[in-house]
């Protein structure tokens, strides 16, 4: 059961307990929509009891619902997760993580109060941010690099697809190096691009080498898992070892980063 709270009219607060079915998610979805037609951000307060239970309808009405609401993710502003089973706890802490955007955050069902208050702040109004991905000029034009800084968004992705078609054009192949100075995950709709999926399907023949300097330590136990099964060549190098990523791709940063 899903219940719809009073709450300020930015705030789409609501307490699960006991089975959710595919009735109850649609009228969380439905609060929400109706919160977004009155403000330009929103924001989230759930306090989850420990009887609650996703039912199988309720997942995958819960899965289509949430697809259409990857576009409205800039719109939301905080989310409140209040609850005492940590398994709720480590996949709200997670979707922190993968929508870096909003400022998610749990609370035990003792902190009930505090989540609600902190959840029921004014939204602030979206800042207009700075790009994360920028193109570095290198000393060959078979040569392309990028450096990440900030959340990936989708105009960064289209800034890298830009870069990365030009660098296809009139070459048989390329290599490329990737400097993570500093990745602080991604948008959501940035990796439902078509320009993106057309980009990787090209570089699985048009990339020979592919250098990615000072990942995350989970990003670097993925790309060495997937090494093996993909023709690209990934080498995976330390910040300190960047020296050794340029020599291997072929070519030197020319100028500073645009």
């Amino acid at each position: 059961m899903i219940e719809i709270l009073d709450s300020p009219r930015h705030l789409v607060a609501m307490r699960i307990s006991g089975d959710i079915t595919a009735e109850d998610v649609a009228n969380a979805y439905k609060a929400t929509e109706d919160a977004l037609k009155e403000n330009e951000r929103i924001s989230f307060f759930a306090e989850v009891e420990d009887s609650a239970n996703l039912t199988l309808e309720g997942l995958a009405k819960d899965i289509v619902e949430g697809i259409g609401q990857i576009c409205k993710l800039s719109r939301y502003y905080r989310a409140a997760v209040v609850t005492d089973k940590s398994w709720i706890a480590s996949v709200a802490r997670a979707e922190g993580v993968l929508f870096c955007l909003i400022d998610v955050r749990v609370f035990s069902l003792k902190e009930k109060d505090k989540a609600f208050a902190w959840s029921s702040e004014e939204p602030r109004p979206p800042e207009q941010p700075s790009p994360s991905i920028h193109l570095i000029q290198t000393t060959k034009k078979t040569v392309f690099a990028y450096e990440v800084d900030g959340p990936v968004r989708e105009k960064d992705v289209k800034t890298a697809v830009r870069g990365l078609n030009e660098a296809f054009e009139g070459h048989k192949k390329i290599n490329v190096l990737a400097r993570m100075k500093n990745w602080a995950g991604f948008e959501l709709a940035s990796i439902f691009s078509d320009e993106l999926f057309k980009m990787k399907y090209t570089a699985l023949s048009k990339v020979d080498k592919y250098a990615v300097v000072g990942p995350k330590p989970w990003m670097r136990n993925f790309l060495e898992l997937i090494n093996p099964l993909l023709s690209t060549k990934i080498r995976v190098f330390d910040i300190s070892e960047e020296a050794a990523a340029w020599e291997w791709v072929g070519a030197q940063q020319a100028l500073l980063s645009e």
